[in-house]
């Protein structure tokens, strides 16, 4: 399987929230705004930048663009 977990930090956070399981389809949908897709059809929609990805370890981290 391909699809990995994203996760949310808060801007100069270290704790990673579970955003969205299996997410397979990662999607711009403006200036670091992204609609994400799961395998199961789920959508949700994130302000944010990427932080990092590993995925090998299937995790995404996204950095929050809020305050």
């Amino acid at each position: 399987m391909c699809e990995a977990n994203v996760y949310l930090t808060a801007r100069d956070s270290q704790i990673e929230t579970l955003f969205l399981e299996a997410v397979d389809q990662i999607i711009p949908e403006g200036l670091e705004i992204w609609r994400l897709i799961s395998i199961f059809g789920e959508q949700k929609i994130l302000a944010g930048h990427i932080k990092s990805m590993n995925l090998v370890n299937h995790r995404i981290i996204f950095e929050s663009s809020g305050a």
